[in-house]
């Protein structure tokens, strides 16, 4: 996936297979990483789109509001989310009708616990809805910095450079408030995330 354009197509396409397997309850997801990047021309390229769950929102908003990361994955076997196969089995229609282009896991929440058992609180607005069975949140660009730091893997560095750049953070302080304000502290701790931000801040 190398477009905005891209992504919409294929969660319309997503979309359209749940309605044909007749389900009507909405999945309402976060999307990160990569993805998100990409989103925000922040990226060229992303082979896959990472989703976690979030509660069902009282109200559907544009505007940023405060989101509950569910404890849960559509893609455990064992899953408890209600129609999670069938949300399986519409992500392998999309897969094969563009076998050439994507991957079986194209769409995945195999991330998703570390956003519910890290970062559980995220500010969220609402990107796009697809057939009204596919809300699309996008969390904010802090959310997103915060839980990059704790991760903190080689190919995150490009992506934290951007996003302390749009952000306008230069200082460790700066980059500890953000993540304070979303990553739980047993998850900074096990993440060694002052290691972290010595590291990048030095």
């Amino acid at each position: 996936m190398d477009n905005s354009e891209q992504i919409a197509q294929y969660l319309e396409e997503l979309a359209q297979a749940l309605l044909a397997l007749r389900i009507t309850t909405p999945f309402h997801i976060l999307i990160a990483g990569g993805a998100y990047m990409l989103l925000h021309n922040k990226r060229q390229f992303t082979l896959d789109i990472d989703f976690a769950l979030i509660e069902s929102p009282h109200k559907v908003s544009k505007t940023v509001f405060r989101a509950t990361v569910q404890r849960a994955e559509v893609f455990n076997k064992r899953s408890t989310v209600p129609f999670a196969a069938e949300f399986r089995q519409a992500v392998e229609i999309v897969a094969h009708h563009h076998q050439d282009l994507l991957e079986d896991d194209w769409m995945n929440d195999e991330a998703a616990s570390y956003y519910y058992d890290d970062a559980p609180q995220a500010d969220v607005t609402l990107w796009r809805s697809f057939g009204n069975s596919v809300y699309v949140y996008l969390p904010t660009a802090e959310y997103v910095l915060a839980t990059k730091i704790a991760a903190y893997r080689p190919k995150d560095a490009d992506d934290i450079r951007v996003l302390t750049q749009e952000l306008g953070i230069s200082t460790r302080a700066q980059a500890k408030t953000v993540v304070d304000t979303f990553l739980l502290p047993d998850a900074q701790t096990f993440w060694e995330v002052n290691a972290t931000l010595e590291e990048l801040f030095p």
